[in-house]
């Protein structure tokens, strides 16, 4: 069988989800140091193991070196897949800050879409991102984000006495959440809910790049509870300590979260929270189709509060949902079910 090689971008929580876990349970090759927060992988290391495969898979590679690296590889005889989880075609650019940042936003898309276009395969999340790629490379397959049962974590009780609802990574900026920024507030002001946020800021207080209106924001609250992004191999052990009543996601409606998958819904589902989730006006959000029997939708984006306070009042129902949920995601997105299913379909690919 050929050997599969996975190459890590930018995004270790993307490689953790479309690359680690798949080669783990599917016997692909892969580099595991990747994910230790004091890794360094050189060139010379990652050149070693590319020439011991046959099939090179690049996640979102969005530098100029990657694309060399992979025409390189390419040229030696090595299919070169690219794998992404979404796109840079739909990000608010006037959202990053600076001319400066709008123009990397910018360069980062043209050697995506260059590395596509190289590319003897493309593998990304949803339907919606194929169809974009598609456009460019015609090779181009689903193959659906899945959770490791293993991730499953115990989750804190909460004896606060108030309702503790999470906003967690990238709903806490972006824009995301700006439509419901009044409901916010609305519920900041009742005092039985404590907004619990997990994002924005490192651990060391620092502020991640473009955030810091949203870290005004979120500052601006009284009942906040604020919590730094953590390195991903203690992300859901992290999450289950919050001690989480309720996750919500909202979305701003564009072509960036239309590509978006329904990975916090499973990552929240695998840990028993109940999920109340954005829907498009076009029915296109990721929350929307196949799970939406195990979460709540808000389809009018007046009704975020409402939806909120009408869960807090009927809590087991809810409860039950989420149970209901975590026994869908484990049958239907376990990885060590369709890791095998997803090293097959790399495989076939590359060999049209």
């Amino acid at each position: 069988m050929p050997k599969i090689f996975t190459i890590q971008g930018s995004y270790p929580f993307c490689f953790y989800v479309r690359c680690y876990l798949p080669a783990i349970y599917s016997g692909q090759m892969t580099v595991s140091e990747f994910l230790r927060k004091d890794a360094d992988i050189s060139k010379a290391r990652i050149l070693e193991k590319a020439n011991e495969a046959d099939i090179i898979v690049f996640q979102r590679p969005s530098s100029k070196p990657s694309y060399e690296l992979a025409r390189l590889l390419q040229q030696k005889g090595k299919k070169i897949v690219f794998d992404n989880d979404d796109s840079y075609s739909g990000i608010p650019l006037a959202r990053l800050g600076s001319e400066k940042q709008v123009e990397i936003a910018m360069e980062l898309g043209k050697n995506l879409n260059d590395f596509v276009k190289m590319a003897d395969g493309v593998t990304v999340s949803t339907k919606y991102l194929a169809d974009e790629y598609r456009k460019i490379n015609p090779n181009t397959i689903v193959l659906k984000n899945c959770i490791d049962p293993l991730d499953e974590f115990p989750c804190k009780e909460n004896t606060t006495g108030k309702f503790r609802v999470g906003l967690i990574g990238s709903v806490t900026s972006n824009d995301d959440y700006n439509h419901i920024k009044d409901q916010l507030r609305q519920l900041d002001e009742r005092g039985d809910v404590t907004l619990v946020i997990m994002g924005v800021k490192y651990s060391d207080g620092t502020i991640m790049p473009s955030m810091q209106e949203d870290c005004d924001f979120w500052a601006s609250l009284k009942n906040v509870e604020w919590h730094p992004v953590v390195h991903v191999t203690e992300y859901m052990m992290t999450v289950a300590n919050l001690a989480l009543d309720l996750a919500i996601i909202p979305r701003k409606e564009h072509d960036f979260n239309r590509a978006k998958s329904n990975l916090k819904f499973l990552e929240m589902s695998l840990l028993h929270i109940p999920v109340l989730a954005q829907g498009f006006s076009d029915g296109t959000s990721p929350y929307q189709g196949v799970d939406e029997p195990y979460l709540t939708i808000v389809r009018d984006n007046t009704q975020w509060y409402n939806s909120i306070i009408n869960i807090l009042g009927k809590y087991p129902e809810y409860v039950s949902l989420a149970d209901k949920a975590y026994k869908y995601v484990v049958e239907n997105y376990s990885i060590k079910t369709y890791a095998p299913y997803w090293r097959d379909q790399i495989i076939k690919l590359v060999n049209k």
